[in-house]
């Protein structure tokens, strides 16, 4: 087995050790009576608020009729479209704030594959060459002990039988968290803190993962960068997004 695969390898056999799928649901913990979905029992699958037809042609959030968000026709995109599974809010919001920042990296299970079942559906996995995840400054991932995005990337590509590029982008410098700033304070923020490290020939269009679209300054500055590398395009899929304001 090549070494860049050995690290997820090992994970997955941990989790399936820690965490054996369909016993107990992977959210609320509660004993799984019947059926389920990748590990999550049907009260806590009812919580989500999966992103439907009519949501943002451009950035995928949800709204209440198909066409454009407020902020996406103010803002110019460097990404090419950008999907999202879920709407942020509710019990999403508490579990995945628990996966970013409580040590349940275990929840990149379910996540991950949910993602890929979404993104099997609208077919973006024949749109490109392999899924990226978004970086993390090094110092933020020592502290957390993981990258988030990177754990649902794994997930996906293995789901999907996706290569990975999981050091295609790199970010330059630490960044200060995003909540509570404004839009223009967010792009300004993020501006320049990711650059494409080297190039294969062979890709040309990426799937670019992360967990949550606000207002796409991440992912943007991603993209931007990527592009500037010399990618053709660049598709975003998100776990979940905000609404749209």
């Amino acid at each position: 087995m090549p070494v860049k695969q050995i690290v997820p390898a090992l994970w997955e056999g941990l989790m399936d050790l820690l965490y054996p799928e369909g016993i107990n649901c992977y959210l609320c913990g509660d004993k799984i009576r019947g059926q389920h979905t990748y590990g999550v029992c049907p009260v806590c699958r009812k919580e989500f608020i999966f992103v439907g037809e009519k949501s943002c042609s451009m950035c995928g959030k949800q709204l209440d009729r198909a066409g454009l968000c407020s902020d996406c026709r103010s803002f110019r995109h460097y990404f090419d479209r950008a999907y999202s599974l879920c709407v942020y809010d509710g019990k999403v919001k508490e579990w995945i704030y628990s996966f970013k920042y409580a040590g349940r990296s275990y929840l990149a299970r379910p996540f991950g594959r949910m993602m890929a079942e979404r993104i099997k559906e609208i077919g973006m996995d024949r749109w490109v060459d392999c899924v990226v995840p978004v970086p993390l400054h090094r110092k933020k991932q020592r502290q957390r002990g993981y990258n988030q995005s990177r754990l649902l990337a794994d997930v996906i590509s293995r789901e999907l039988g996706m290569g990975k590029a999981r050091d295609l982008l790199k970010r330059i410098r630490e960044t200060p968290p995003l909540s509570g700033l404004t839009r223009l304070q967010r792009m300004e923020t993020m501006e320049g803190a990711f650059y494409m490290n080297g190039k294969e020939a062979a890709v040309k269009n990426v799937l670019l993962i992360d967990d949550i679209y606000t207002t796409g300054s991440t992912v943007n500055q991603c993209a931007r960068a990527l592009k500037e590398g010399g990618l053709v395009r660049v598709y975003v899929f998100t776990l979940a997004s905000g609404k749209d304001i």
